[in-house]
């Protein structure tokens, strides 16, 4: 069994975390291979807390707007005990804006993730909510088999990744950032205060008309990340490529290997409900 700590509490307002969190839970318990615990407050934690488990998975933002430049953390202790967990071998997943960084993200958690997401550096918001996601790697264990192309809709798709010089990064999955998702009335919007637009000419903006990676994996230490920028809401949830790819993510982060199939919706299967797995 793989035990997870599933890391939340301070999750910017667009995201509703109180029932986000139950999902993540059922979709990895589902499987038969993963015991998820929750909680709230990270701060004050040691290497004692994460003793008992081999995943950590983190729905946490570190602000209350994508747009706040400040990012609130856990204390140097609480950090350094997350750091050493991963590179002692285990895992962890960053699940949607829990990649997003601020003024104060420490460079350790940047190296972590392997790359990161901040309005103030070049990050923006795409307009569109529904988009193409397209495999940049179809042979890895965690994406072997999916569609090479799966849409999602009413989702957050997050351009510009700053990258950490030590990352050891390989992308999974990408999303197409065209200028033209851009030329709208009422872009930029007021909320995404610090956007980089280069005077003010939309087409100027950094990677624009690129592949931007929505999924990625990296080593740290002896340990892995997985991180997975979509996934806003349950309408993403539910597609059995996302899914599908959540699930293989987490097990490879934890041990490094996956076994994990796609659901079964073949025969009676396809009468079971959402996550599939279990049928419950």
């Amino acid at each position: 069994m793989i035990r997870v700590l599933l890391i939340t509490g301070r999750v910017v307002k667009e995201h509703d975390y109180f029932r986000i969190n139950p999902l993540l839970k059922q979709m990895l318990e589902s499987t038969g291979l993963f015991e998820v615990k929750i909680t709230e407050e990270f701060k004050g934690a040691t290497a004692r807390t994460l003793e008992d488990y081999d995943l950590v998975l983190m729905n946490y933002d570190g602000k209350e707007w994508l747009s706040d430049p400040v990012f609130t953390y856990w204390g140097s202790e609480s950090e350094q005990a997350l750091y050493e967990f991963v590179a002692a071998g285990k895992g962890i997943v960053f699940y949607h804006s829990s990649f997003s960084c601020g003024e104060g993200t420490p460079d350790e958690y940047l190296k972590l993730m392997g790359g990161g997401h901040n309005l103030q550096t070049g990050g923006r918001r795409n307009p569109k909510s529904d988009f193409t996601v397209r495999l940049s790697d179809g042979e890895h264990p965690i994406t072997k088999g999916l569609h090479r192309e799966w849409m999602v809709v009413g989702d957050d798709f997050l351009p510009v990744i700053t990258w950490h010089p030590e990352a050891r990064v390989q992308i999974l999955a990408s999303v197409y950032d065209s200028v033209e998702d851009y030329r709208i009335p009422g872009f930029p919007p007021p909320h995404l205060k610090g956007l980089v637009i280069p005077d003010g000419d939309i087409s100027r903006m950094p990677e624009i008309n690129t592949y931007q990676p929505v999924a990625w994996t990296n080593e740290y230490g002896k340990g892995r990340a997985f991180v997975i920028t979509i996934g806003h809401d349950i309408d993403t949830m539910r597609r059995i490529d996302f899914l599908t790819m959540f699930v293989r993510g987490a097990q490879w982060a934890a041990t490094g290997e996956v076994t994990l199939e796609a659901p079964d919706r073949s025969g009676d299967n396809r009468l079971n409900p959402w996550p599939y797995y279990s049928g419950k």
